[in-house]
Order: C-alpha cells, then structure tokens, then sequence
C-alpha cells in the first residue's frame, strides 16, 4: 500500500502559480476581446440601422412609385410641397410637410403620414429631377434624387 500511494504522488501533476496566472491572463484577455466585439456591434447597429435609416429608405421606396407615368409636377413656392398628377387619372396627388411628418394627400382629402419625426422638409425640382432633402428631430439629414420622366404624347 505504500508503493501504491508513493507512485500516485510521483504521477499526479497539479496546478503551479505560474500555470494558474498564465490561465487567468488569458482570460481576462479572452473577455476583453469579447466585450469589444460587443461594443462594435451595439455601435454598427446604432449606426446602421437607428430608426430614422430605416424610416427614411422606407420612404423612399413608398414615394418613388409615385414618380412613374406623370403627365404635370411641380413645386410650391415655399418648396413645401410636391403635386403630382399621373396620366390617365383624374385624381392629383400632394407630397407636403406638415408640422413633424411628410404626409400624402389625394385631391386634398385626407392624407397618408408617409414619415414622421421631422424637423425640416424641402422639395426641389431641376428639369427632370426632384430632390427631397429632410432633417430629423434629432440632426440626421437624409436627402434623395429622384428621375422624374413627364409623359409626353
């Protein structure tokens, strides 16, 4: 039984400090990686995909098939305000800022809130090219070009 308790002794091999402060170095930076990757994917998301991006690339996308088969366009003085009539229609459509959103109204009735949460809006129109520029409530501007092609007969 002595042999037996002897050769465990000389066979066993444990931790020693050096080990021990070798495992804890590389953990702790192990975690330090790991909380910087963390922090530069909560800023990419804050960065890419905050509220007002996806709010405006939606509103482009609503507003850009309106701009397709457009007999008249044109611009208020203020640059406030788009009026759209399209061929083959009878109804004009209006694309205006009013108070915090960008709101679409048929004949002047009713209206569809199109974007909200906006500070500034302008329209401007260059030969065939409409231009949106807009500002959110919190600085962001965001502005789009968009080919508008007048039907012509």
């Amino acid at each position: 039984m002595y042999q037996s308790t002897r050769r465990s002794l000389k066979n066993s091999q444990g931790y020693t400090l050096m080990e021990a402060l070798f495992q804890v170095a590389v953990f702790v930076l192990f975690s330090h990686y790991l909380i910087l990757i963390y922090f530069w994917i909560s800023q990419m998301n804050n960065s890419l995909l905050s509220n007002e991006h996806v709010a405006w690339e939606l509103f482009v996308q609503d507003v850009q098939k309106y701009f397709l088969n457009i007999e008249e366009i044109t611009v208020s003085k203020r640059m406030d305000e788009v009026e759209i009539k399209q061929i083959n229609s009878t109804d004009r459509r209006q694309l205006d800022r009013y108070g915090d959103i960008i709101r679409l109204q048929t004949n002047n009735k009713g209206y569809i809130a199109m974007i909200i949460g906006i500070k500034d809006a302008k329209f401007e129109l260059n030969e065939s090219f409409l231009t949106i520029k807009v500002e959110f409530q919190n600085g962001l501007k965001k502005e789009r070009t968009f080919f508008v092609e007048l039907y012509k007969e």
